[in-house]
């Protein structure tokens, strides 16, 4: 269960003509999901401290609009049957039943604003580093 971060396509095409090619865009969209990151995790309800820890950001990998990058909690995380954020986000039935406790989605809401604004900063820092 994670959110994926990633610019929109116009964005991007127009970043791999202004900028030169050793810039390096997955750095400036690591940045923005860290932006994420750090809110899913103040958000995160607390027992053990696992579910925040376990909160990361991934590496960059090409994604149908482009280079994306995903934010969240993994279920390779977690081993065997241990895995429980989706239960903590959505709630569940089972023998105990539990209410929803939101962490992920209304990290992303609150966040991707200035997460895409820290792409867009990241991305001219670099630029301006190199002279241009």
């Amino acid at each position: 269960m994670a959110i994926t971060l990633s610019g929109t396509e116009v964005f991007l095409s127009d970043l791999e003509r202004m900028i030169p090619s050793d810039t390096n865009v997955d750095a400036a969209l690591a940045e923005g999901a860290e932006v994420i990151a750090k809110e899913m995790r103040q958000l995160a309800p607390v027992k053990s401290g696992k579910l925040k820890s376990a909160i990361k950001v991934g590496k960059a990998r090409n994604g149908r609009n482009g280079r994306q990058v995903t934010v969240g909690v993994h279920r390779r995380d977690f081993s065997g049957d241990e895995y429980y954020p989706a239960y903590v986000e959505y709630g569940h039935g089972g023998p105990r039943p539990a209410p929803p406790h939101p962490f992920i989605r209304p990290a992303f809401d609150l966040k991707k604003d200035e997460a895409w604004n820290t792409v867009k900063q990241a991305v001219i820092d670099q630029m301006n580093s190199k002279g241009l």
